[in-house]
């Protein structure tokens, strides 16, 4: 007597076999559906992206995209709070006037153009900025920006009531004046001591 092992199975398999084709084929992503002539597979959605982020994409070089690639990789590995804060701080500076945005654009570039000293004496002024509480500092901000508006005399009077400001040498005194109020576009040469007012 000859056994048929399976024949079962077989016939379990040619019962399924229509039901599973008739679900994968229409599928416009799988192998069937593509030998079937039903098309190619979908391209990636993006749905989500606004156009002119995904022309400036697709108008990249190969190295700019590298670059970008990199920088959200480096984004992903920071701490949650890290990427919180400068989620936050980014928001903050959105929402600032547009004078106010040039102005701190400007200063950044009077920054990168300074001597090291120059530069050293600008950290000096943040680090003690962002040791003081957030109302002091807040108050402080407002008044440098007051400050802005007034005649060089009566600015310098101004600043003299800041015990922060009393405790730097003339040369320190200069530098801030300089970096605080310069008019925008104003350089110096790199290492040279800042214009007098």
């Amino acid at each position: 007597m000859i056994r048929r092992p399976c024949l079962g199975t077989g016939m379990f398999g040619l019962a399924v076999l229509p039901a599973v084709l008739w679900l994968l084929l229409p599928l416009p992503g799988t192998a069937l559906a593509r030998g079937a002539g039903m098309g190619t597979p979908d391209p990636p959605r993006v749905d989500n992206v606004p156009q002119e982020r995904l022309e400036r994409w697709r108008a990249m070089s190969p190295e700019e995209r590298e670059r970008v690639r990199e920088r959200y990789r480096r984004w992903k590995e920071l701490p949650p709070e890290k990427r919180e804060r400068i989620l936050e701080r980014n928001r903050r500076w959105r929402e600032l006037p547009e004078e106010q945005r040039r102005y701190l654009k400007d200063r950044r570039e009077l920054l990168k153009d300074a001597g090291p000293e120059d530069r050293g004496v600008v950290r000096k002024f943040f680090d003690r900025m962002h040791s003081l509480p957030p109302g002091a500092r807040s108050a402080a901000r407002q008044k440098i920006w007051e400050w802005r508006s007034l005649p060089p005399g009566e600015r310098e009077e101004a600043m003299g009531s800041w015990p922060f400001y009393r405790g730097l040498s003339e040369r320190e005194r200069e530098t801030l004046r300089w970096y605080l109020f310069a008019p925008a576009g104003e350089r110096h040469e790199r290492g040279g001591p800042p214009p007098r007012e």
